[in-house]
This record gives structure tokens, C-alpha cells and sequence, in this order.
């Protein structure tokens, strides 16, 4: 069958996209695995956060909050995110204040003694500084990529799973994909397969973007304390952070170990260094965790989402580089992707899209 579009990857970025798209267009998304959003996406620490990301991130972010609240059934609940840090660093909480004070203007500076209020083992921790956010929200990963794959299929979108791409080949008018269990014809390429988006674009003969997928490994542990209504606590360096989930704590050291697109999997070290960074600031004990997984968050060289055409082409598209951004914007990111495409307005739904797709334009790393 010949699509208007095809989407090679499932993940948050390929299923948002597609939700948007196959209102006008017919589109098709092929996935590798078995299941939608396998790798990145089901391994996220899912927060909405409008103070993490650079350039046109946080304003994505923001664009993307009325699409996770204003529904019967809210994608998103409340949890409220509290940077911290030492003494020593308190430049880097000033700097992360000033980048964000005018857009999250409910921003709170903390000293110790609220910090230990809110998150009571951290009363004596060497964490006595901090900033609140809090609107920050947890969100409902499962229940996301489900939204977005039921308006899709609705719209009569093809969902192709098991579909490992085997070759892409560009005829006179058409692309030509074969994958596991046939050939999808399309006349326009998109390039949403995230760790292995450059590897697809080297398929359909066009130049890598210089992709870097980098392993982050989590744990899921018994605080042994009451925990569910502590905010996320994230190190104001980002060398470890915790986040309540249910009675437990899921914890991260944080790292960013360059990995090569795969099934990623936990690392027994980094893990070690999370449960040892965490235990040193709280005090808690961890003598043993409940489960370990690890994802490949995939950036770009500036780590800026790459959202477009190729540079003089209108048939193959960059939707690659969300990085740990992915699921808090998708929302943003699929609408103005899906505007890209049918070269239509969105206006109405983002403010700046120009300079959102600007920001994002492919093309700005070409001319590196």
C-alpha cells in the first residue's frame, strides 16, 4: 500500500507524531520491537518539569501542559520537583533561578530547614539550598503513548509492529521500506527511531545528524519510610536524584555513559554509584533494590531536538534527539512536527511555532 507518510520508530516522538498527522494525512508508523514505545519511552523517570531543557525545550514544555490536565481523565498528577544543592553550590542553583524565574514564576528559593520539611531525611544533609517547582507533575507514560495511539489508530493510521527496517530505497517519486513482515511505499520519510536515527538516515542515503545515545541505569528501592507525598529531588548538578513511586523510591546516579543503539541495559556500577550518591545525602541505608532497568536518552550535539526536512529535501524528515525531553513535550513537538509536514498552521495551538521550528530546524546542524 502507498502512505502519504511513513514513520519509522514507535517511540513517544513516532505515536505522537502520528496522532496529529493522520487527521489529514495517510500515515503509517513501523516499529521495530513488539510493543510501542519499548526502549526510551517505558523507561523514563516521567516528570513534567518546565525547568530542565535548553533553548526552545521549556518552551515546548509549557505548550505541552493544557494536552496532559484538561481531559476527564488528567495524564498527570501532582508531585512538585525541588533542586538542591551545597554551600558550594549555590551558583548553580543561582544560574538554574535566573535561566527559569521568568517563565516558572511560582519558582521557590529554599534554605535547610524547608528543605528537611518537605523531604524530612535530608534534615542534617549537607543539601541546604534548594529551589521548588511546584507545579512539577508526575506523568502517566502508559497512559500518554496510549492517548496518542488510539487517535491515531481512530484516524485510520497503520501501526506496524515486529517491522525491523531491512532496507530503504528511494525511487522516482516514492520510498521503497522493507522490514520484517513486508514493503511499506511512501512518499515521504520520517526518521523517529531515536538511539537509531542515524543508522536510518544512512539507510536512505542521507548524511547522519551525529547522534549520541547515552545510558542512564535507575533503581527501584524501600526507603523504609513514609515517601509519597515528597516532591522529586534532583541534585542541582544532576549527579543523582529520587522520585517517589508508590511506597518506593526510584533512584538514578544520573550518569550519561555513551552506548551504542541497543536494548540497553542496566549497569551494575552506575547502579552501585546511584544507591552509594543517594545513601551518602539521605542517610537511608539501601541494602538492596527491588529492580534495575536503564534507557538510552538520545541527543543531538547541541542537545536540541532535531524537528524538520533534510536541508533541500521535502521528503525525508528528522523527528530525532528528544533526549530526556521526549514524553514531558511530545504533545508540542507532534503537533508542530505534523504542521512541518502538511505545511499547515498552528498558530492557534502553539504561540511561536516560527521560531519553535526554527529552533529545532535540522538544517542548524548542517552548518556546524
Amino acid at each position: 500500500m502507498l502512505y502519504d507518510i511513513a514513520v519509522i520508530g514507535g517511540g513517544i516522538a513516532g505515536i505522537s507524531l502520528a496522532a496529529f498527522l493522520s487527521q489529514d494525512a495517510d500515515v503509517t508508523v513501523i516499529e521495530a520491537e513488539p510493543v510501542l514505545g519499548y526502549h526510551a519511552t517505558g523507561r523514563s523517570a516521567a516528570l513534567y518539569t518546565e525547568c530542565y531543557g535548553p533553548g526552545v525545550v521549556p518552551t515546548l514544555t509549557k505548550a505541552s501542559r493544557s494536552f496532559f490536565e484538561d481531559r476527564p481523565d488528567p495524564l498527570c498528577g501532582p508531585r512538585g520537583a525541588m533542586f538542591v544543592g551545597s554551600d558550594t553550590q549555590g551558583p548553580v542553583l543561582a544560574e538554574l533561578e535566573a535561566r527559569f524565574r521568568s517563565t516558572v514564576p511560582d519558582l521557590r528559593r529554599l534554605d535547610a530547614a524547608e528543605i528537611a520539611e518537605l523531604v524530612p531525611v535530608l534534615d542534617g544533609s549537607p543539601m541546604t539550598r534548594g529551589l521548588l517547582e511546584p507545579r512539577a507533575m508526575d506523568l502517566d507514560v502508559h497512559g500518554i503513548e496510549s492517548a496518542f495511539r488510539s487517535t491515531a489508530m481512530a484516524n485510520g493510521c497503520s501501526i506496524l509492529l515486529d517491522a525491523r527496517v531491512s532496507s530503504i530505497r528511494r525511487g522516482s517519486t516514492t520510498w521503497r521500506i522493507d522490514h520484517g513482515g513486508g514493503t511499506v511505499e511512501a512518499e515521504v520519510l520520517v526518521d523517529a527511531a531515536g538511539a537509531w536515527g542515524d543508522d536510518v538516515a544512512k539507510m536512505a542515503g542521507v548524511d547522519p545528524l551525529g547522534l549520541r545515545p547515552l545510558k542512564r541505569s535507575a533503581f527501584l528501592f524501600a526507603p523504609g519510610v513514609e515517601v509519597t507525598p515528597w516532591p522529586m529531588v534532583i541534585d542541582a548538578e544532576e549527579h543523582w536524584y529520587f522520585k517517589p513511586e508508590g511506597p518506593n523510591l526510584l533512584g538514578s546516579a544520573a550518569s550519561e555513559i555513551p552506548s551504542e543503539p541497543t536494548d540497553a541495559r542496566p549497569d551494575e556500577i552506575d547502579v552501585a554509584l546511584g544507591i552509594a550518591r543517594i545513601g551518602d545525602v539521605t542517610g537511608i541505608e539501601i541494602r538492596s533494590v527491588r529492580s534495575t532497568w536503564a534507557g538510552l536518552r538520545t541527543f543531538t550535539p547541541d542537545r536540541i531536538p532535531a524537528v524538520g526536512f533534510e536541508p533541500g529535501r521535502r521528503d525525508f524528515f528528522w523527528l530525532v534527539g528528544q533526549g530526556g525531553y521526549g514524553i514531558k513535550t511530545s504533545p508540542a513537538i507532534g503537533r508542530l512536527a505534523a504542521a512541518l509536514l502538511l505545511d499547515s498552521d498552528v498558530s492557534q495551538d502553539l504561540d511561536d511555532p516560527d521560531i519553535m521550528a526554527h529552533e529545532l530546524d535540522p538544517g542548524r546542524l548542517r552548518r556546524r
